[in-house]
């Protein structure tokens, strides 16, 4: 347990979100005693572009446990922008009695169906951000939401003027040969210069051998220096997270 816990009341961050997608999404359970177990306050929910599953349950048990509640809305890159805009005002509203934060999009910066590309997503978000806004005003919009090796991605979709109604920035904060935990501190900064608070949404170590080559096998001591660190470069970063993944050892 100490593995899952030692990193979990870092110095700046000051939220803790977590994310247990097999219990919540898949069969609605109540996940209460997972998110005590880490110290979390926040439940992320990621919705997949095919199926809501039991979402819509998972998040409104959480709510009535007092949790908060952040909702990230993947959609098919494949999609023309008025599809994606149809399936957000379709699905947003099962979620938004219950929704502390909401994303556009999960990894859209790798193949969800189709590829993404970052004129792309940033026209999507310029459709569906105001759809956010007049649906669940009282959530935070969030930025990004990239995989771990989509700070370029991040970067460019952003561009030179900041999208209308961003609120946060999200990255996915795992150790990966290129990008990810290692790059926390620079994306950190660019989202302060941005006058945007980062957040790592979504991050867990690979405590066993995994079947993925671009995750890093971490041992207890290392992650838990990696994420200190981290913490120490990024006086910016607002979030750490724990997300579920047996698969890689992380329970």
């Amino acid at each position: 347990m100490a593995f899952l816990l030692l990193w979990a009341a870092p110095a700046h961050a000051r939220i803790i979100e977590a994310d247990d997608q097999s219990a919540c999404v898949m069969k609605g359970h109540d996940v209460s005693a997972f998110m005590r177990a880490h110290h979390a306050t926040v439940l992320r929910i990621i919705v997949p572009y095919w199926a809501s599953y039991q979402a819509p349950t998972c998040a409104r048990e959480a709510s009535a446990h007092g949790f908060r509640v952040y909702v990230s809305l993947q959609y098919d890159n494949a999609w023309r922008p008025a599809r994606v805009v149809a399936y957000f005002r379709r699905t947003l509203p099962l979620f938004a009695p219950y929704a502390w934060a909401v994303s556009v999009g999960n990894e859209q910066d790798l193949v969800q169906g189709g590829q993404g590309s970052p004129g792309n997503y940033r026209l999507v978000w310029n459709m569906v951000e105001p759809i956010l806004a007049r649906t669940a005003p009282h959530a935070i919009r969030v930025y990004g939401e990239t995989s771990p090796f989509g700070f370029p991605f991040l970067q460019e979709s952003f561009g030179t003027r900041r999208p209308r109604g961003t609120q946060a920035v999200a990255f996915h904060c795992y150790d990966v040969k290129n990008g990810g935990i290692s790059v926390v501190p620079q994306v950190a900064a660019w989202a302060a210069s941005k006058h945007l608070p980062l957040w790592c949404s979504e991050m867990s170590a690979s405590a066993a051998h995994s079947p993925h080559p671009w995750l890093n096998q971490d041992s207890e001591s290392r992650w838990n220096a990696l994420v200190s660190e981290a913490e120490r470069r990024s006086p910016d970063l607002r979030m750490i997270s724990y997300y579920r993944w047996p698969q890689i050892g992380a329970f």
